[in-house]
């Protein structure tokens, strides 16, 4: 029942009232006069809802705590606690400095503080490592400073319940489970025969078989008619010596040749693998199975060792692979009535336990106790549906199960519970048992909930909220009158079945008041709570994301005067056109004394037309750039919106001081990316005026956007749908707290992913996809946004990037344009969970994504550290042809390769595009390097850039790169060379804020919460802020020797000057651009037929490209022909074209006119038209046309 005890009081006395009136009217008066009737006293205060003072609680309250997993003595009895303890033997003996960095489920330390030596024993150093978890892979490497044993590759240990002990060698590969493994063969070792026993999950033994080789330890004069050698004819198992199959295994025997009559004879090593056509799945193993003879136990000259599906491990003893543990989730629904338990058998009786308040008790051996009620599974082998067998194809082999169709309508109820599958034996004890991983079961059951549009509040004349919550037991809607005041409204919400949807309504205007759901709901391994929680579709919010707001986007408090007229600038007309100018709101304004005190760092500082700031970005508009696009501007979690401080730093060029008052201050100044969201659908309160004001936000977002458009610019967002700032109980937990276990993408065993950075998203859930399309569609609506950059978008489906792009122009009827970083990597790498919105998968989806291959040839890689960072020139700053002292090592042809990939750069990166490359072949571009040099289809789907927030700026790298020196006029010169580049490359050309005016972050790599410091702007032009202190020691100390030098050289420094003529060098750049579609072309076929390139093949210059764009025909062209050089070199050029001579080519009239930046083009760039030859100065791009 909702709130209605105010209004029906109210109804109550109206009626008593009359009825009480008319009473005494009809008594009148008689008797000798009239009497003054006793007033009736008012009716008691209705007593308040004693419910209000759960909404004033905190946020989360624990209603019944999840049973403690205790033995009760009958059975297996309580697990011993998982340790890991790591021994490490040096040859030498020498272990001062040495640590173990571990990450995943051992806890990080941080690469500069590594996990010190616990103790030492007789084999060598002994780590005791904590754990993060108890469960899943530990990655560790053994390391002193940067020099790393083992390669340097990383080192995978999977933890099983209870002790895990390994021992390590220097330099050797091998992983050895015992002391007297790692020590080596007893030389009396007496042993013809290794018996293997093999288990398979998924009792599939004749699909795999043996590769046996001569060599390996084996015997093969014993082995008769089997297949040695062979890798395509692998050895059936039932082909071995005293072969059989047990329960739930097969044993076989390898005959080995003995080492008691050879003592180098150590080990065997063989591989089980999948018989044709599946030969290359080595069973989860990356390495040969290697059985070393010293751990073996053996009984007439037989060893055991026991072998498990997907586990890398060799068990020298059978393996108690029985695992009970609740808090884990290793089991998963596929569908509403499907389970797959990866790594479990099919024996026994396997059942559903359900608890309403979380009271299940599941210990190896025992009984089940604690729950409400079971029902047992059914066994299921047949086919798995396609779409839930390619959603899951990433998981292991297990047994597969089915729930009755009996109970199949009780599924939705007992997932509103504590749920837990249970394998018993025949006395029903445990035997394995596990919680259950469900999304895709509430996928299945509510799916019609992706059909719901109105999820969040919808104010009016009565105020309606929704909240998607399908396995809570239960939904409060409490409502406060402002930021901070206590609860004064509670309303319960009534649960749809067939969407999952939960909906309160207020018979009232709730316009201006602030709300939070109070979800009651079963929480794994934490057990039944109410959480209070803000609205994951919440459009505004008090301070720190506390509450949510009750608002409508079309009130008028909410729109700046001219809203709804102002138009998006029709600066686009296809993907290509896009010029883009990344920038950070606190950046853009936080240091313009030309701003209003009170806009400095916000979103006021963009209507504020007068400042330099927004003169800067009017000039770019007016030389062809079209959008700006904003770093995170939605609700995030890292920057307090009220009270942040900013220190006030002083220190020397190459000072450490700097750095440590930033790091001081970190978490509670006003800076920081914003890659960490809270809240997808509201404005990010930092940037407001007043972070409490719940129009402010959207009021101030909006005359933001308005005064970019007077500017001439549209408006892109960089979105991150990848992660979320936390996740579990934490107070600034959103998602997980309404849906636990739903939002998040979860490992094998139940754990949330975190590759991205943080908590990982699971965008292929339907309603992870369905709030990330809701989500940009009201950005795109409601705040005009033109176009957006989604952050780690290879971590996303690309079918549901796909859906939203069309969604975008069937709702909006204009075309929204996508872009992203499309890196393959991760727990979905290579389509391991679906097909990514990777740059290899993206392939005619007109999404584009970053072009990595271009930028590390342009201006060298960002990887490395200290002496070998410096040494990664690229194709402007030196590579080869002005090395610096660490670069010497490249040679003409790495030069030569470069020049190929800014090239294909140039062409698009289109796969079909074909080039004459630095050697003499003439391939398309798909068939060039390791990573797909031309990896598009379309040139919409390749966005170029050589700087963008991540990384060092430009002019940093070259302060590395560039030989110390180079003066600084060629340093703005190198600096304008890779902006051409990037200008003139087809495609979507991205630039980072202050590319154009030798913008620096004093060396810092990462400057995601390095303060405003290291992240300032100076659009009066007078400094760059090279030189301004050391940066951040956490991620930038591997340079700081290298960095301290060049910090302090003052001839690095560039001057006003230098400034000045690098922007409006970079303008001409944008305006030859913006001049003709030759440079823009929208289509491969018309790069493939215009686009052609001079200056190939092995004699080619390497220094130096040189293409020619026809325009016959083509609109837009303005040219009839364009012809670009670019010449890195420190020298100038000659080049003469024979098939491009007897034209009337003239330098491009932007180069050519009196008001040209760069005079040195204009005086030396010319064209001879008898012979072709064109002539470009040194470190000049130069665009002749006719």
């Amino acid at each position: 029942m909702g709130k209605v005890w105010t209004s029906s009081w109210g109804a109550l006395r109206a009626a008593v009232g009359a009825t009480l009136v008319a009473a005494l009217v009809a008594c009148g008066g008689g008797g000798g006069g009239s009497t003054t009737p006793t007033p009736n006293p008012p009716p008691p205060a209705p007593a308040p809802d004693p419910r209000l003072v759960q909404g004033n609680a905190g946020f989360e309250t624990v209603l019944h705590a999840q049973a403690a997993q205790t033995s009760t003595g009958g059975g297996g009895g309580t697990a011993e606690p998982t340790t890991l303890t790591i021994h490490y033997q040096r040859s030498g003996g020498d272990y001062t400095g040495w640590q173990v960095h571990t990450w995943k489920s051992a806890q990080d330390p941080g690469w500069n503080n590594g996990h010190n030596i616990s103790r030492t024993d007789g084999f060598g150093a002994v780590y005791d490592v904590p754990l993060a978890q108890t469960t899943g892979d530990v990655g560790y490497l053994f390391h002193k400073g940067d020099d790393k044993d083992h390669g340097g590759a990383d080192q995978i240990l999977t933890l099983k319940p209870g002790k895990n002990e390994i021992w390590r060698k220097q330099g050797d590969p091998n992983t050895y489970t015992s002391l007297a493994a790692a020590g080596g063969p007893p030389p009396t070792l007496d042993l013809d025969t290794v018996r293997v026993h093999y288990k398979r999950f998924d009792g599939q033994y004749s699909a795999w078989g043996l590769h046996l080789w001569n060599g390996s330890g084996l015997d093969s004069s014993r082995l008769p008619g089997v297949a040695i050698e062979q890798w395509g004819n692998a050895a059936g198992f039932d082909r071995m010596p005293s072969y059989a199959a047990g329960a739930g295994e097969v044993v076989f025997d390898i005959p080995v040749l003995n080492p008691k009559l050879d003592a180098s004879r150590t080990s065997l090593e063989f591989i089980i693998h999948g018989k044709a056509p599946n030969e290359n799945d080595k069973d989860g193993r990356n390495d040969n199975i290697q059985v070393r003879y010293a751990t073996l136990t053996v009984t007439n000259r037989v060893g055991e060792i026991w072998l498990v599906q997907g586990d890398a491990t060799v068990y020298t003893a059978a393996p108690d692979l029985r695992r009970a543990n609740v808090n884990e989730a290793r089991a998963f629904w596929l569908n509403k009535q499907l389970i797959q338990w990866p790594q479990v058998d099919g024996t026994g009786t396997v059942k559903l336990y359900h608890s309403a308040t979380a009271q299940i008790v599941a210990v190896k051996g025992e009984a089940v106790r604690g729950a409400d009620g079971s029902l047992t599974l059914e066994g299921f082998t047949g086919t798995v549906p396609a779409d839930a067998a390619d959603r899951f194809k990433w998981i292991a082999a297990g047994a597969r199960f089915k729930l009755p169709d009996a109970q199949a309508g009780n599924l939705a109820a007992w997932l509103k519970n504590q749920v837990v599958i249970v394998q018993e034996n025949a006395s029903g004890q445990v035997q394995n048992a596990t919680a259950l991983q469900s999304a895709a079961a509430l996928d299945d059951l509510y799916a019609a909930a992706a059909g719901v549009q109105d999820l969040g509040v919808s104010p009016g004349s009565t105020t309606r909220f929704k909240l998607w919550a399908p396995t809570a037991q239960k939904v409060l809607v409490f409502t406060y009158p402002n930021a901070t005041g206590e609860a004064e409204g509670v309303y319960d919400a009534s649960f749809d079945t067939a969407t999952g949807v939960w909906t309160a309504t207020a018979a009232a205007d709730l316009t201006g008041k602030t709300y939070r759901y109070a979800v009651e709901v079963y929480v794994r391994g934490v057990g039944v709570v109410r959480n209070l929680v803000t609205d994951p579709y919440a459009v505004a919010l008090t301070a720190d994301g506390k509450r949510s707001g009750v608002l409508s986007l079309q009130a008028a408090a909410t729109k700046p005067a001219g809203w709804d007229g102002s138009a998006i600038p029709a600066t686009v007309q296809a993907p290509t056109d896009m010029s883009i100018y990344e920038l950070h709101v606190r950046d853009f304004s936080a240091n313009d004394p030309t701003v209003s005190a009170a806009n400095r760092g916000k979103y006021g500082a963009f209507g504020e037309a007068g400042s330099n700031g927004m003169k800067h970005l009017k000039a770019l508009a007016q030389s062809g750039l079209t959008d700006v696009h904003l770093l995170p501007v939605y609700d995030f979690s890292s920057v307090p919106e009220t009270g942040c401080s900013t220190p006030t730093l002083t220190g020397g060029a190459a000072d450490e001081t700097q750095q440590a008052a930033v790091e001081a201050s970190r978490g509670t100044d006003c800076f920081n990316w914003g890659y960490d969201p809270q809240h997808y659908n509201a404005p990010e309160g930092s940037y407001a005026s007043d972070a409490n004001d719940l129009n402010k936000r959207v009021l101030e977002f909006r005359q933001m956007v308005m005064g970019l458009h007077g500017a001439g610019l549209r408006v892109g967002m960089d979105v991150v749908y990848n992660h979320t700032s936390t996740s579990g109980q934490r107070e600034r937990s959103v998602l997980d707290r309404v849906v636990p276990g739903y939002y998040h993408r979860y490992n094998a065993v139940g754990g949330i992913e975190q590759s991205t950075c943080c908590e990982n998203t699971a965008t292929e859930n339907l309603m992870m996809a369905k709030l990330m399309s809701d989500s940009v569609l009201l950005w795109a609506r409601e705040y005009k946004i033109a176009s957006f950059r989604f952050d780690v978008m290879g971590h996303q489906p690309r079918a549901v990037m796909e859906a939203i792009k069309a969604r975008l122009k069937t709702e909006l009827g204009r075309e929204v344009q996508m872009l992203g970083e499309g890196w393959n990597f991760g727990e979905v790498a290579d389509g391991r969970r679906f097909v990514q919105a990777s740059q290899l998968s993206l392939n005619g989806s007109g999404i584009g994504t970053f072009n990595d291959r271009l930028r590390d040839q342009v201006r060298g890689t960002s990887f490395g550290e200290g002496t070998g960072f410096v040494g990664n020139q690229g194709f402007v700053n030196g590579l080869f042809y002005d090395a610096n002292p660490q670069g010497g090592a490249k040679t003409r042809g790495d030069l030569g390769w470069a020049n190929d990939v800014v090239k294909a750069g140039l062409a698009g990166s289109i796969r079909s595009y074909s080039l004459e490359t630095s050697w003499g072949a003439t391939n398309e571009l798909q068939s060039l390097g390791n990573q797909l040099v031309g990896y598009v289809v379309e040139p919409s789907e390749v966005v170029n850039y050589v700087e963008n927030h991540d990384n060092h700026t430009l002019f940093d790298l070259n302060a590395f790169r560039l030989p110390t020196n180079t003066s600084r006029e060629d340093r703005a010169r190198v600096q304008i060379l890779a902006a051409a580049i990037n200008a003139f490359s087809q495609g979507v050309a991205y630039f980072h804020a202050g590319v154009d005016t030798l913008r620096s972050k004093s060396g810092d790599r990462n400057s995601y919460d390095a303060g405003d410091w290291f992240n300032r702007l100076d659009w009066s032009y007078q400094d760059n802020y090279w030189g301004t202190g050391l940066p951040l020691k956490s991620d930038n100390q591997a340079n700081w020797e290298v960095l301290k030098p060049l910090l302090a050289n003052s001839a690095l420094k560039p001057t006003p000057s230098d400034i000045a003529w690098t922007r409006d060098a970079f303008r001409d750049v944008l305006k030859i651009r913006a001049s003709t579609t030759l440079l823009r072309l929208r289509t491969a076929a018309d790069i493939k037929a215009r686009l052609r390139f001079f200056n190939t093949g092995a004699s080619l210059d390497p220094t130096a490209v040189i293409a020619a764009v026809d325009g016959s025909g083509y609109a837009g062209a303005n040219f009839n022909e364009v012809v670009y050089v670019i010449n890195v070199d420190k020298q100038p050029k000659q080049i003469t074209v024979e098939a491009l001579k007897n034209r009337a080519f003239q330098l491009h009239p932007v180069q050519a006119a009196a008001t040209a930046a760069d005079a040195r083009v204009r005086a030396g760039a010319t064209y001879e038209s008898a012979s072709g030859r064109f002539n470009v100065p040194a470190r000049s791009a130069a665009v002749f046309v006719r």
